[in-house]
């Protein structure tokens, strides 16, 4: 018989163990109950590198950006996406940014990406060839483009169904079948898309930068961030948000059904889904027995919980809209702020804007902050209001923008963003300590460093190393662009 004889450890050992030991704690997540999960303990100087590690980041032509998911699961990865365009245009450069939060899977989400910022640079170059932009034009282009994106998805549907309405419920299960599935026995993509959605926020910056168009669809923010002549900074939302959180879109889903109870359940449109508009979600845009006789047929259906209970409940439909809300303002600058003290702003016919003026006050406006969802959320889940967490971005934001001598740079980093990039470091060279300075001068990043829990280094450290299968925080994504 063979023995195997390990001596003890020695004491420098042990002391290393228990080192090792030590770093690491467990926590419920504030979720309450006996279950626990492992962390890792990070120190102050720690915390940045970690957000840079698991995340994807970067600066480009004054954007600064920022998207991040902290569980690494397959099933968890974001469904997030995000643009950072520069538009030649006859001859002159144009900035389009926007993010598009994705709900129910990533099949929506994935075509908006693709379709609808090319959708809207098409239709903007047709104008300018045409001689017939103004900023009304332009306002109603953003406007309908949205809008055609989501037809496009409805419309790709119905393609594969000319029957209509009446005709589909004549159909065979067999019939419907061919058409659900290729020969691969794959969900076609245009099905896959009416069982998930997705929000829409763009901005659009003239060459001159002197003009702003936001359109905004669901429940992404934009924030305008303005320098107040005393040296502060005051931060304006500029974007309704379009979720169950808003009295007034829940008063205006019931306004058109009006003898439908379970229109909103919950604060959800019909007891599912949160933002009351988006693009996609086409089963909540037609009639019921689409929803029975194709949708229920696949695996996506369950898959995104969806069932009858929710489907007995369409009478009149559509319950989602995918009308946009458009804001177009009058950039002021430092040159500009004495001929143009007011904010301009329009909308298309009807549609107002929540815009405040400001008195004739001589404001500059500095930045635009774009941010998913998951930004409020971790500052909501903390109790920290609206106005109290803008106040905080306004000053984040103000405060890196003081250093413009910095030897940082917004537009040193020619990477441009992209949605399959894997989640990486893009700030890169040979001095670390460069590095780690312009890492430390991206806003997205220091925004992100204060919601996921400010000054209270056990939930920071708690959400970045956390060892979940499951998301344990929204998808969260920050574009920060820079007007000075």
């Amino acid at each position: 018989m063979n023995v195997v004889r390990l001596s003890p450890a020695s004491p420098t050992a042990d002391l290393r163990a228990l080192e090792e030991v030590s770093d690491f704690a467990t926590t419920d997540m504030g979720w309450g109950g006996e279950e626990r999960w492992t962390y890792r303990k990070l120190k102050e100087e720690e915390i940045i590198p970690e957000i840079l590690r698991i995340s994807h980041h970067g600066l480009q032509e004054g954007v600064d950006y920022i998207t991040f998911q902290p569980c690494m699961t397959y099933e968890s990865r974001s469904q997030d996406r995000f643009v950072v365009q520069n538009w030649d245009l006859q001859g002159k450069r144009w900035t389009f940014t926007a993010i598009f939060d994705g709900h129910g899977s990533h099949d929506t989400v994935d075509f908006v990406v693709e379709y609808l910022p090319a959708r809207v640079r098409r239709t903007l170059q047709s104008t300018l060839t045409n001689g017939t932009a103004s900023p009304a034009s332009i306002s109603r282009l953003l406007h309908d483009a949205i809008i055609e994106t989501d037809n496009a998805i409805t419309n790709e549907f119905l393609r594969l169904f000319p029957e209509g309405r009446e005709g589909i419920s004549r159909l065979s299960d067999r019939e419907i079948e061919s058409r659900v599935r290729n020969n691969d026995r794959i969900t076609h993509p245009a099905i896959r898309r009416c069982m998930s959605g997705s929000t829409a926020l763009l901005s659009l910056v003239d060459p001159t930068k002197t003009q702003l168009w936001v359109a905004n669809l669901g429940d992404c923010r934009a924030v305008l961030i303005s320098k107040h002549p005393n040296g502060s900074y005051i931060p304006q939302r500029l974007s309704e948000v379009h979720n169950g959180g808003n009295d007034r879109e829940l008063q205006r889903i019931k306004d058109k059904h009006p003898r439908e109870r379970e229109c909103v359940v919950e604060r959800r449109v019909l007891g599912f889904l949160a933002p009351t508009k988006a693009l996609g979600d086409t089963w909540l845009k037609l009639p019921p027995e689409y929803s029975r006789r194709v949708l229920m047929k696949t695996r996506e259906f369950w898959a995104a919980g969806l069932s009858e209970e929710y489907i007995s409940r369409i009478h009149s439909p559509p319950y989602v809209s995918n009308t946009p809300q458009v804001y177009q303002h009058c950039l002021r600058s430092e040159s500009s702020r004495r001929r143009t003290p007011r904010t301009a702003t329009t909308a298309p016919p009807g549609r107002g804007n929540n815009q405040p003026h400001h008195n004739g006050e001589e404001f500059q406006d500095v930045a635009l902050l774009l941010c998913s969802d998951g930004l409020v959320d971790l500052y909501e889940d903390r109790d920290i209001h609206e106005k109290d967490y803008l106040k905080l971005w306004a000053a984040k934001i103000g405060e890196i923008l003081r250093f413009p001598d910095s030897p940082y740079s917004p537009g040193s980093s020619p990477r441009s963003p992209s949605r399959q990039t894997p989640a990486t470091r893009d700030i890169r060279g040979d001095n670390k300590r460069e590095n780690a300075f312009r890492s430390s001068q991206n806003i997205a990043v220091q925004l992100l460093r204060d919601a996921i829990g400010g000054d209270d280094l056990t939930k920071v450290s708690a959400n970045l190393t956390v060892e979940m299968d499951e998301r344990w925080m929204d998808d969260t994504t920050i574009l920060v662009q820079r007007f000075e």
